[in-house]
């Protein structure tokens, strides 16, 4: 009888030792597979029609997300742009058309960070510049209207490098504090950085001049763009391409440009000495030379 009971308890044991060994996998398991996803991982795709909502999308932004404007959003206060995306996970900032007559002075739209794309939108009103790359680097701007701004439509400057302007549009920008002396189709100028490219743009009837590189520093690659009509007002230059400024030594390029009906020169060197690559660009109409101090 004992002989029995001690089989009964060694055979309990074996069985109990092998459930338990069945059992601890499929805990394991259990455990692996369970997993709390980082929020922060999760790319956004937000739609605003709202200044506070579009303002809070850009200061919450990060690599991979798409903000787009619906309709018309009017700013009462700079949009700044101060994040940065990666090379491989860039902000998307899209659509719709931002009124910058709300506010009461200064740029409409800054960009401080770096890979942003900016694509298919208006800026317009801004009692200063209309879009501003004033630091970072690696944007792309594509199909983007800026017009009827009081001082250039799109400037570059201030260390602001590699970015890339491309099928936009700049116009009707006036400076009505100075007789249309600073305002622009595009700029790029005033120490900006190294890099920058502007391809199959379009810059009519600004105030002052089409494109200004005054004090650009780095060389600007400008292809495929037209300048037209510029010049108005009492102190705008009317240049559809002013390229450099006095003192420098700085190889600019305009490739298959046309510049036409500007108020001054379609292309002006405006003092920089160094070599302008000009292949395949012209125009005609302008008040003044074609080609003027141009090496």
């Amino acid at each position: 009888m004992r002989k029995i009971s001690s089989m009964l308890v060694l055979l309990l044991a074996i069985v109990s030792c092998q459930k338990s060994k069945e059992t601890a996998p499929v805990l394991n398991e259990l455990t692996s597979q369970t997993t709390v996803e980082d929020p922060a991982a999760v790319n956004a795709n937000t739609t605003v029609t709202t200044e506070a909502a579009l303002k809070t999308a850009i200061s919450n932004a990060k690599g991979g997300d798409i903000i787009t404007v619906s309709g018309t959003i009017r700013l009462t206060s700079t949009l700044q742009l101060l994040k940065s995306g990666t090379s491989s996970s860039k902000i998307n900032f899209t659509g719709g058309t931002l009124d910058c007559s709300g506010i009461s002075s200064g740029w409409g739209v800054k960009c401080n960070g770096s890979y942003w794309n900016i694509t298919n939108m208006t800026i317009k009103n801004a009692p200063d510049c209309g879009l501003v790359f004033q630091t970072g680097g690696y944007n792309y701007v594509n199909n983007v209207t800026t017009t009827g701004n009081h001082d250039s439509g799109l400037q570059i400057y201030n260390g602001a490098h590699h970015n890339t302007v491309s099928n936009c549009k700049s116009n009707e920008n006036y400076d009505n504090q100075n007789g249309g002396e600073n305002a622009d189709g595009f700029a790029c100028k005033l120490s900006a950085g190294a890099g920058n490219k502007f391809d199959r743009c379009s810059a009519n009837h600004n105030s002052d001049d089409g494109w200004d590189l005054y004090g650009q520093p780095s060389t600007v690659v400008i292809t495929n763009c037209t300048a037209t009509n510029n010049g108005y007002g009492s102190n705008g230059d009317g240049n559809g391409f002013k390229l450099g400024s006095a003192g420098q030594n700085v190889p600019h390029t305009v490739t298959n440009c046309t510049s036409s009906n500007n108020k001054a020169s379609g292309y002006d060197g405006n003092g920089n000495t160094g070599h302008i690559t000009r292949t395949g660009s012209g125009g005609t109409g302008n008040g003044g030379a074609l080609w003027y101090r141009i090496f």
